[in-house]
């Protein structure tokens, strides 16, 4: 009777380990999706904040937008491009610029 007993109770814990590990798998799989979640970008646009890339890189600085031909900028319900705008630049020693020369004669 008392090894019946333990075949029983062996057998009602084999039935409920792959439930428990399925459990512990599903577990470990949501929390593991909300650090994926955390390191993306997505929900600090969703927060008002934006993303502007020039030429598929992202833009950090004022004088990095200023250098580029055209910007993107990604909200959090889509991207608009801002069109072609001229190239600035420092003036260098071909333009009469601060580092050189009286520049160009003609």
């Amino acid at each position: 009777a008392e090894g019946r007993g333990r075949l029983v109770a062996l057998a009602e814990r084999l039935e409920a380990a792959p439930a428990a590990r399925f459990a512990r798998a599903r577990d470990r799989l949501e929390a593991l999706d909300r650090t994926r979640m955390t390191l993306g970008y997505h929900a600090t646009l969703k927060r008002g904040y934006a993303v502007v890339r020039a030429d598929g890189a992202v833009v950090t600085s004022k004088a990095g937008a200023e250098k580029a031909a055209a910007l993107e900028i990604e909200f959090a319900d889509g991207r608009m491009a801002v069109g072609n705008r001229p190239v600035r630049r420092a003036k260098g020693a071909e333009d009469g610029g601060p580092d050189g020369g009286q520049g160009s004669l003609f």
